[in-house]
């Protein structure tokens, strides 16, 4: 790939499919832990107590670090954190706040990746990270190094194709990525692979016939059907 087309509305666009679509590895197993939230039948008043609750996480993980730079689980617990609390200002449509956590996350994971080169899973969550807080370049970078690391890593294809056709508009770049995941097949993650298929077949399907922004939207279904299947409460 020779060029990285920045696309701002289309970023603040994919933010709700980040949240949702992508499955990020290491953030798979919750490391925050946070009390129960209020009761109430608005969501908002839910994600507004996280945030709240993520500040104190923030504050005492740095204050850690302080004391400790070089701790990698200090230094991905922050970056999970950042990245916690972007996921939770998409949902409340606060998107130059989530932007702005998103980017946040990138510093603590690149120590992370510094002291770990070969730590595929905060290098694919960093690639993700980027792509959200619109540093394309950055995120290329990252998941073709996280797929030169671990050439066997489905997860990596898969969020590196979703990356490719929403945020390059390169869906024939996002096939091969996908197929990659089809042809690795991993026995652990049949679920992924499904979605996968799912995915590549409807972007197939609608290609030649249906405009652009239609083709989006209807994998961006597919995609959100993932999130209703294998959500996972990052919060604890």
């Amino acid at each position: 790939m020779q060029k990285i087309k920045k696309n701002q509305p289309l970023v603040k666009a994919i933010i709700l499919i980040i949240c949702g679509g992508l499955i990020l590895s290491s953030l798979a197993a919750a490391i925050i832990s946070l009390t129960d939230p209020p009761p109430s039948d608005d969501p908002r008043d839910i994600y507004r107590s996280q945030l709240t609750q993520l500040e104190t996480v923030i504050a005492q993980t740095e204050k850690s670090l302080a004391d400790d730079p070089e701790n990698v689980e200090l230094l991905k617990k922050l970056g999970d954190s950042y990245y916690t609390k972007g996921q939770l200002h998409a949902s409340l449509n606060e998107g130059a706040e989530s932007v702005e956590s998103f980017a946040k996350a990138l510093e603590p994971y690149g120590k992370v990746l510094e002291l770990e080169p070969d730590n595929v899973d905060v290098r694919v969550d960093r690639a993700v990270a980027a792509y959200a807080s619109n540093n394309n370049e950055v995120a290329q970078e990252e998941f073709e190094k996280a797929i030169t690391v671990d050439p066997a890593n489905a997860k990596a294809y898969f969020n590196y194709g979703v990356f490719l056709y929403f945020g390059l508009n390169e869906p024939e770049e996002a096939l091969a990525q996908w197929q990659k995941v089809v042809e690795l097949n991993p026995e652990a993650e049949q679920d992924l692979v499904e979605t996968t298929k799912t995915g590549s077949r409807r972007l197939k399907q609608s290609w030649q016939t249906e405009p652009l922004m239609i083709r989006k939207r209807q994998l961006q279904i597919v995609l959100m059907k993932q999130r209703q299947n294998k959500k996972a409460n990052l919060l604890g």
